[in-house]
């Protein structure tokens, strides 16, 4: 029993130990007409990196914008693309990775808001690109936010020992102790 707890306490030790991984997002380029410049956010894990960018106006009709990417961790990107202005409104949005193959697309109908529910991706360097259509100006914003949608196979292992610590630890009998007459 004293090995099952030890083990128990060793695998809790380990987890409060060990962090997530975290993606390390940073912007390559930026497309000089994005009056707000774009920055990349990379905050401790659990917390996802973000990638935003904004422009006050983007200028005449039809627009486009575009940022490329480094992204050092493989895994699912949640994208948003906004406008507060009824005037701007979105026809396409990309990811392509600069080199390789497979992209994120949206193509639809011209729209306030895209929103891309996640797109996975590698690790590599992408370009991110959209446009759209004024009448009359307005600002437009994004953000790239990178998620952890699958717990890693470290996190696996430890609660799965945690869960086989419990299971021998309910299932150690315990003696029954004889009655002592005086």
């Amino acid at each position: 029993m004293r090995g099952a707890i030890r083990v128990i306490l060793a695998g809790a030790a380990l987890a409060l130990s060990s962090t997530a991984a975290n993606a390390a997002l940073t912007v390559i380029t930026c497309d000089p007409t994005i009056s707000g410049g774009c920055t990349a956010a990379n905050p401790a894990a659990p917390a996802p990196a973000t990638i935003s960018w904004s422009d006050a106006d983007v200028g005449s009709s039809p627009f486009t914008g575009f940022l490329t990417f480094n992204n050092t961790l493989a895994g699912n990107y949640f994208v948003s693309l906004t406008t507060a202005n009824p005037a701007v409104l979105f026809t396409a949005l990309t990811i392509t990775p600069i080199t390789g193959s497979g992209s994120i697309t949206y193509g639809g109908a011209p729209t306030a808001a895209i929103t891309l529910l996640p797109g996975s991706l590698g690790i590599g360097s992408y370009t991110l690109s959209f446009s759209g259509t004024t009448s009359g100006g307005g600002g437009e914003a994004g953000t790239l936010s990178f998620f952890t949608a699958v717990p890693e196979p470290g996190t696996w292992a430890l609660m799965l020992l945690g869960f086989g610590g419990i299971g021998m630890a309910m299932r150690r009998r315990r003696r029954p102790a004889l009655a002592q007459l005086a």
